[in-house]
């Protein structure tokens, strides 16, 4: 992909991502005030049956405790209804059917109280019935005499509906507490809510009454669902009867949420997909510059040589230097170096390849690692000589004998000693230190350089990495060899640990393990 399209991909990707987050929430938002309406009318529907039941309630405890016989009394003196009938006659085929029925509503005040409360009886007679007569049987006079007959000596079905109209009577002595709570909760689970709730009940002018519950009481300023319980003659509201849920967006939530949690667990997965998406094309974006810097370096690091071997190989061709044996030497030796140079420019780069690739194992053998890095650092010593540097040891573990692959731990130190040279700017300081800790075999590397930012202690791990010191080719490397050092100690199941100050230096601590 190429680099210049990345941004735009990461805008447009921002944007879907933006507009998508925005039409979730959307949607969230009409889904809860659909759950919030349903929830509501659930209440009312609550609110409705509660004040039926307990205006049922007080009329049958008027009825049936206070005044036992005044049932009996009202039937006893009721006035029979007079007949009415209404006929009707329709065409069938062959039949002609007589429809009938015959109802009455009576209606009577009872006092049940000194202060004007009445108890507002209404009853009413129904009586219907259907026949069916052939054509020719009926002419001009619609009812045979035993259909008449039978007309006339029907039963009425009764229905009595009650109701109390106590302007006077206090609420205390017409609702009961424990009668309310009780129905409003059966009312509630039968509408499948079973969020805790608060009851009161409003008097006319607005003000609570003594009937409320200890949550209405604590939490009255809630968003409160009314509804009229009792009424005057007139059909004015007396008294309102007052529901409150504290936890309602809770409960809503509670009854909602395998749809709640799956919308919720998409929009994470898609914010995940994106931010891996960013993240991965950034790092490819990162990838390819360090690949550029990486080639460009390669190039530097092979111009050098080759350019070196042209001139040695020229000189070779001269007669003069032909003729001289130390001259012919010389220039071999130098051709010798250059191509070692070279070689191991190669290596480190397919070591690499093979250590990405899980391809490199290790050639585990009882050594003395302690003469191993004596050899290795006295080696490098003559490097660090000719900058009339300093390279000091300082041998402080007692055990030194344990299994390790020579030849990629020497390339280790190698590495992490070829760092703290290149990073030197001026005489280098280099000391090389170990010591036991435990079961561990612990190597430390130190110098005096110029150290590292702290966000970049991390980076300096990771495979071309190199960090910015102005001019690309001012410290010459491919940002291989700290990638390589991380993986052999890793293979050897190690562990390193980098600590580094700006200006002040940096110190590479690896601990191997001696079992």
């Amino acid at each position: 992909m190429n680099n210049k399209f990345i941004p735009i991909i990461s805008v447009f990707m921002t944007i879907s991502l933006i507009v998508f987050v925005t039409l979730q929430f959307y949607w969230l938002k009409g889904y809860y005030v659909a759950l919030d309406q349903e929830f509501s009318n659930k209440v009312y529907s609550v609110l409705e049956s509660t004040s039926d039941n307990i205006a049922k309630l007080e009329t049958d405890k008027v009825l049936n405790e206070k005044y036992p016989n005044l049932r009996n009394y009202i039937l006893a003196n009721k006035n029979k209804p007079s007949l009415t009938t209404i006929q009707q006659i329709e065409d069938s085929g062959t039949q002609k059917s007589i429809t009938y029925y015959r109802n009455i509503i009576e209606t009577q005040q009872v006092p049940i109280s000194k202060l004007g409360d009445t108890l507002k009886l209404t009853t009413m007679y129904k009586d219907d019935a259907r026949y069916k007569v052939k054509k020719d049987t009926v002419k001009r006079e619609i009812l045979t005499p035993q259909i008449s007959q039978d007309i006339e000596s029907g039963d009425y079905q009764m229905a009595e509906f009650a109701k109390i109209t106590g302007t006077n009577l206090p609420i205390n002595k017409r609702v009961d507490t424990k009668k309310l709570d009780s129905i409003i909760i059966k009312e509630l689970r039968m509408k499948g809510i079973n969020s805790e709730f608060g009851y009161g009940i409003y008097d006319s002018n607005n003000k609570l009454t003594s009937v409320a519950n200890k949550i209405f009481k604590e939490k009255k300023d809630s968003n409160t669902y009314s509804y009229p319980l009792f009424t005057d003659d007139k059909d004015h509201t007396l008294y309102t009867l007052a529901l409150i849920f504290p936890k309602k967006e809770y409960s809503l939530a509670m009854n909602n949420w395998p749809m709640l949690l799956g919308t919720f667990l998409s929009l994470l997965t898609i914010l995940g997909i994106y931010i891996i998406s960013i993240n991965y094309m950034m790092r490819q974006k990162k990838l390819a510059e360090v690949k550029t810097d990486f080639i460009n370096n390669m190039s530097h690091e092979f111009k050098t040589p080759l350019a070196t071997i042209s001139v040695a190989t020229d000189s070779l061709a001269n007669d003069k230097i032909a003729t001289n044996p130390d001259k012919v030497k010389y220039y071999s030796n130098l051709i010798k170096q250059e191509n070692l140079r070279m070689k191991k420019q190669v290596e480190n780069v397919l070591n690499m390849s093979k250590l990405e690739r899980n391809e490199v194992k290790l050639f585990l053998k009882e050594t003395n690692v302690r003469e191993l890095i004596k050899k290795t650092t006295e080696s490098f010593g003559l490097i660090v000589a000719q900058r009339n540097g300093i390279l000091t040891q300082n041998f402080h573990a007692d055990k030194y004998q344990f299994k390790i692959d020579e030849f990629h731990i020497s390339n280790m130190l190698v590495n992490l000693l070829d760092n703290a040279n290149k990073y030197s700017p001026e005489t280098p300081e280099i000391k090389i230190e170990t010591r036991n800790e435990g079961n561990f075999y612990v190597i430390e590397v130190s110098d005096k350089g110029m150290g590292m930012e702290t966000q970049n202690k991390t980076k300096i791990f990771e495979k071309f990495f190199r960090e910015e010191t102005g001019n690309i080719h001012n410290v010459k490397g491919q940002g291989l060899g700290l990638s390589y050092v991380k993986k052999i100690v890793e293979l050897h199941k190690g562990q390193i640990i980098v600590e580094s100050q700006k200006d002040k230096g940096s110190r590479f601590i690896i601990k191997l393990p001696m079992n």
